[in-house]
């Protein structure tokens, strides 16, 4: 509910009488802002804005979108997991990579990023051959993979390859569920 995560605060700014804040849902912190506008040419479409609420005490992360009176919060990290910590480093800061570009509003990049992330974590397991649904069959095959991470993993690699080759638009709220996907997939090459 969004009510209990924002207050109406005074404020000493000229001019400005009040001003919401945004609280965070994890320690309660105030957040501060960082945006960058999108703007649309006159005929298609309201302006959006897309921006990061930052807690300014645990650091904790939450993606918006603002168009006309309208805002949308997108999930924060707790949504998608955390990757284990036997994960090699190099995919650790590969899924960074891609939290930062998910974060920054490169939705794009994001998956594309994620995607990589599946095929290093099975490089990581000796499957080094072919395509990556070859590596994903290949994996399963061996039993490496279960049935279950078996389908992430194609879903992984379709979403992966449609941001790479097919310029979609990439709908900011899909993206934990690609992450989870990840961190699904990843926790369990590396248990």
């Amino acid at each position: 509910m969004i009510s209990r995560l924002v207050k109406l605060l005074l404020t000493k700014r000229k001019g400005v009488k009040k001003m919401a804040e945004v609280l965070c849902d994890h320690c309660g912190s105030s957040r501060m802002l960082n945006y960058h506008r999108q703007t649309r040419i006159s005929g298609e479409g309201a302006d959006y804005i897309h921006g990061v609420l930052t807690c300014r005490k645990c650091g904790q992360k939450t993606i918006f979108g603002m168009s006309d009176d309208a805002i949308s919060f997108y999930p924060s990290k707790t949504t998608y997991g955390t990757l284990s910590a036997n994960t090699p480093q190099d995919v650790r800061d590969m899924f960074v990579d891609a939290e930062l570009c998910f974060y920054g509003m490169g939705f794009r990049g994001a998956v594309a990023v994620s995607r990589a992330c599946v095929e290093a974590g099975l490089s990581h397991k000796g499957i080094t051959q072919g395509y990556l649904e070859q590596r994903i069959g290949e994996a399963k095959d061996k039993g490496i993979l279960t049935e279950t991470e078996y389908m992430l993993a194609h879903g992984s690699r379709l979403a992966g390859n449609a941001a790479l080759h097919k310029n979609p638009i990439i709908v900011p709220s899909d993206i934990p569920t690609v992450l989870s996907a990840v961190v699904s997939i990843t926790n369990h090459l590396f248990q």
